[in-house]
C-alpha cells in the first residue's frame, strides 16, 4: 500500500468513526464534534500509522482485529484539543470575536455573553425541552464546546475538537451553521434505537 493509498484508507476510516457517520464516543464519554482541520490531521496521522504497520507486515485489517486505531487517533486528538487549553486573555478574546463575526457573517442571530448564544434557524432542527432553545458556545480551558442553552438542559456540553485560535473559531462557526441548518447531524438528538434482528 502506498502512502497515498494509506492516506485514502485513513480518510475513509476516520470518517466512519466521526459523529457524521455514527455516534463516536470520546474517552470522556461525550460525543466530540470535530473541525475539518482536526479530521484532516487525524487522517494524516492514521495514514502514517498504517504505513508504519505495513513496514512490519501489519495490514489495515490486522489493526481492526485487535483495536480501533481510528478511534484511538480521534481520542488522542480530542484529548489534545479538548483539555488543558492555555490562552492569554487577548487570544481568548480574539478567538471569541472571530467566532461572533463568522457566525454573524453566516446570517445567524448571535447574542454575545459569557457564552455566545446562537438562535436556531427557521426550518432547521429544534433544540431543548420545547424545541425553542438556542445553542451556546464557549472557549474554556477545556477547549470549544456547544450545548443547548436552557436551564432544564438534559444534555451536557459537547466538546468540539478544534484549534483554540481565530482559524479554529471560523471552523467552529462553520460547524455550528451546518448543525443549525440541518446539514450536519444534531449532536443533541437522542441516539437512534437499533431494532433487534430476528
Amino acid at each position: 500500500m502506498s502512502d497515498t493509498t494509506a492516506l485514502d484508507a485513513a480518510k475513509i476510516d476516520i470518517r466512519r468513526w466521526t459523529p457524521e457517520e455514527q455516534s463516536a464516543r470520546a474517552l470522556y464519554g461525550s460525543r466530540v464534534l470535530y473541525a475539518p482541520s482536526v479530521l484532516a490531521e487525524a487522517a494524516e496521522l492514521l495514514g502514517k500509522l498504517y504505513t508504519a504497520g505495513q513496514e512490519h507486515h501489519i495490514e489495515r485489517e490486522d489493526w481492526a482485529a485487535v483495536t480501533s486505531l481510528p478511534m484511538g487517533v480521534l481520542d488522542a486528538l480530542a484529548a489534545r484539543y479538548c483539555s488543558r487549553i492555555e490562552l492569554t486573555g487577548t487570544e481568548r478574546h480574539a478567538s471569541r470575536d472571530a467566532l461572533i463575526s463568522e457566525l454573524s457573517g453566516r446570517g445567524l442571530t448571535v447574542q454575545p455573553a459569557q457564552r455566545v448564544v446562537v438562535e436556531p434557524l427557521a426550518g432547521g432542527p429544534r433544540f431543548g425541552y420545547r424545541g425553542q432553545a438556542p445553542v451556546s458556545l464557549a472557549l474554556t480551558s477545556g477547549g470549544w464546546d456547544i450545548r443547548v442553552d436552557e436551564a432544564a438542559n438534559a444534555h451536557g456540553p459537547h466538546p468540539i475538537a478544534a484549534p483554540a485560535t481565530e482559524d479554529g473559531a471560523r471552523e467552529v462557526a462553520e460547524l455550528v451553521h451546518k448543525i443549525l441548518s440541518g446539514e450536519a447531524p444534531n449532536p443533541f438528538a437522542a441516539p437512534a434505537v437499533k431494532e433487534a434482528s430476528a
